[in-house]
């Protein structure tokens, strides 16, 4: 009942957005050495965030960046106050990172307003983001930042769509503290959990990097449950980059942001439309209008096949992106059709 309940509340609340023509933000986390920076970009990225706080490192990072038209992601707490701030005014700046999970941290409200509020003097005309671990927290960070993100890493421990799922509940907290007009980021994994602690009482780790068709269906899970970015953790591997260290796993990843570098324009410039039918869960479906054209990203979001609609089936709905259009669509399939 609840996710009849999200669907509608989302079907409503993409009207009131204000993302239309907005950039939309395809973004690589844990990117440390500026050398990285074209290979991201060849990947199709438009922006990187890093962990390192060494001033003299986030300046080479800011200024490779600039040169290949990438933004960054940066924290900002080493940069105040010191001889790099002025000159950071000028960096192509996405948004400052706040923190990482306060949820997680037991931040206060109060902590992370005090940041906020540091960030915004030395730097008001950036925006500022913070990552929450889950859709619902205790505390309310909800309208804290500019941007707010969700971290949620389901493989193989959770259902894929409790990726989309955490990200509507994130926008219902959003709206409910009066932020609802605000950008909301997805972060998606690509990683393996085996390489970070797990909470488990057997302490038995487990664990393995998604396949391409998963990092695809959370990608598109998200978009189609109103984010207006999307970012990937991790761009590392016990330490290496993955294209060096993996480089079977750093080609399932440039699979699905290369084509979502294409799709960019259409979720940066295209006006919110009817779906072609009416989708009943467990698909999924939103459409924009843009250039005169139609798109629609259509969803299996269970474990099951599903009968594609028989309105799809027209000729007329041509698939862009995904599988040829079969009778039944497989589980947790994208489909992306032009009309």
């Amino acid at each position: 009942m609840w996710r009849n309940k999200t669907a509608l509340f989302l079907s409503l609340l993409f009207t009131a957005l204000a993302a239309h023509g907005e950039p939309f933000a395809l973004c690589m986390y844990g990117v440390n050495d500026p050398a990285d920076i074209k290979t991201i970009k060849k990947a199709g990225f438009s922006c990187l965030q890093t962990y390192q706080t060494d001033p003299a490192v986030l300046a080479a990072l800011a200024k490779e960046a600039q040169k290949q038209d990438l933004q960054v992601v940066f924290y900002p707490d080493k940069i105040i106050g010191s001889p790099y701030e002025e000159q950071a005014k000028a960096w192509p700046v996405l948004a400052w990172y706040l923190v990482d999970e306060p949820d997680v941290q037991n931040w206060s409200r109060a902590r992370v307003l005090e940041a906020y509020n540091k960030a915004k003097a030395s730097f008001p005309a950036h925006d500022t983001a913070l990552v929450i671990g889950q859709g619902r927290t205790q505390t309310p960070f909800y309208d804290l930042p500019d941007i707010l993100m969700v971290d949620w890493y389901p493989v193989p421990h959770l259902p894929l769509t409790s990726f989309g799922d955490q990200l509507a509940l994130a926008r219902q907290g959003m709206a409910q503290t009066g932020a609802g007009g605000n950008p909301l980021w997805g972060v998606v994994q690509i990683f393996d959990w085996k390489e970070y602690k797990q909470y488990r009482p057997d302490d038995d780790r487990i664990g393995r990097f998604p396949t391409e068709e998963e990092i695809r269906l959370m990608s598109y899970h998200g978009i189609v449950n109103g984010v207006n970015g999307l970012f990937y953790f991790i761009f590392t591997t016990q330490g290496k980059p993955l294209p060096q260290a993996q480089p079977q796993w750093w080609k399932r990843v440039k699979a699905v942001t290369k084509e979502l570098a294409k799709f960019k324009p259409v979720l940066e410039g295209g006006v919110p439309a009817e779906n072609p039918a009416a989708f009943a869960l467990p698909l999924l479906g939103r459409t924009w209008k843009y250039k005169n054209k139609h798109y629609t990203v259509l969803i299996n979001a269970s474990n099951q096949a599903q009968p594609l609609p028989q309105t799809l089936t027209d000729k007329k709905y041509k698939t862009l992106y995904g599988r040829k259009k079969t009778a039944l669509l497989p589980p947790y399939q994208v489909l992306v059709f032009k009309y």
